[in-house]
């Protein structure tokens, strides 16, 4: 059974959609596929579209590999996130579109593992791509793309690269026990890494620390930061509380003040993901209820899938929904559909 990491407890195989997502996913996928065969493409992209084909076909029906082949891959041989066309669709960005991120190195080795299996893939060629990117503070991330210091970068992006990366480094045999050490001192460093009630970033850190044998040091405290991610909420959960969110310069709310919270059904899989380690069995008890009333409300509106947006800017930030969301609705409501 095929799974991701970036999509807890999902099964990837066929009949796993309800009749709407179905049809949405569809239509995704035929312009995503006609987009990406004129290289008009992204590894995100290329992600999305594996991930549909295998819960509507079980199977990967595209050459997602041809694709990076000829469009996502670097002088020097490295899966990069945007291809020269898609690169042009942001202006001024043609120069910069050739990034060879961790989410595309991650992402092209997850596809040929889907494709090949696990024992076809080079994950050592892989790993290598990805050590030289752990810096003296101990993390893996993009720092050679982005200039951004520590403090400033978001900590979804410091967690999900490290767990990401971890994937790989450990199905190439070398997560050896002082990489672990290394990583994991760094990992539950407050300075470097401290708690941040985002449900992105601890479902990733929570990965990663398991990962490096090393969950015990998960921060106590995930059930509270949850219950305050509902605030505001008829159902599910946003990533984050709106009440806490600052501006990284001011310190204050005064930029973030008009932000309104969403619900997503993938944060309520890391919701979920992340129930298995609260201790507290009321707390956990009501999160687990809350996210079933969820569970039912998408049942009954399958297409409620609300786009963030910025303050008082009125266009949606991004897709007004993405597959991956889409994916997760599906999920969560075959999860209420009594067997």
């Amino acid at each position: 059974m095929s799974s991701h990491i970036f999509l807890p407890g999902l099964r990837l195989q066929l009949g796993r959609l309800i009749p709407a997502h179905q049809l949405y996913l569809s239509e995704w996928h035929e312009e995503a596929v006609q987009k990406a065969d004129s290289g008009d493409v992204s590894a995100s992209i290329c992600l999305q579209g594996a991930l549909i084909e295998l819960v509507q076909f079980g199977h990967l029906t595209h050459d997602w590999i041809g694709i990076f082949d000829e469009y996502l891959t670097g002088d020097d041989c490295a899966p990069i996130a945007y291809s020269e066309k898609y690169g042009q669709r942001l202006y001024g960005f043609e120069s910069q579109a050739k990034q060879a991120t961790i989410l595309s190195i991650h992402t092209r080795w997850w596809i040929e593992s889907i494709q090949k299996g696990a024992l076809g893939v080079e994950h050592d060629r892989y790993a290598a791509m990805l050590l030289p990117r752990k810096l003296m503070h101990g993390l893996i991330y993009d720092h050679d793309v982005s200039e951004t210091i520590l403090r400033h970068r978001m900590k979804t992006e410091l967690t999900m690269s490290l767990a990401y990366s971890l994937e790989i480094i450990g199905a190439a045999n070398r997560l050896l026990n002082e990489l672990k050490a290394q990583i994991t001192a760094s990992l539950v460093d407050y300075r470097k890494c401290p708690p941040s009630g985002y449900m992105s970033t601890e479902y990733f850190r929570l990965q990663a620390l398991r990962m490096l044998s090393a969950a015990n040091h998960f921060p106590v405290g995930i059930g509270g930061a949850i219950d305050a991610c509902a605030a505001n909420l008829e159902v599910g959960y946003c990533d984050f509380s709106m009440a806490d969110k600052r501006d990284a310069y001011m310190g204050t709310a005064k930029r973030t003040a008009r932000d309104k919270p969403i619900h997503s059904p993938l944060t309520a899989c890391h919701v979920s993901a992340l129930t298995e380690v609260i201790d507290d069995t009321s707390a956990r008890d009501r999160i687990n209820k809350r996210l079933g009333e969820y569970s039912r409300h998408l049942n009954k509106q399958p297409m409620d899938i609300p786009a963030f947006q910025m303050r008082d800017v009125p266009i949606p930030f991004g897709a007004d929904r993405t597959p991956i969301e889409v994916l997760c609705a599906s999920h969560l409501i075959q999860r209420s559909i009594p067997t």
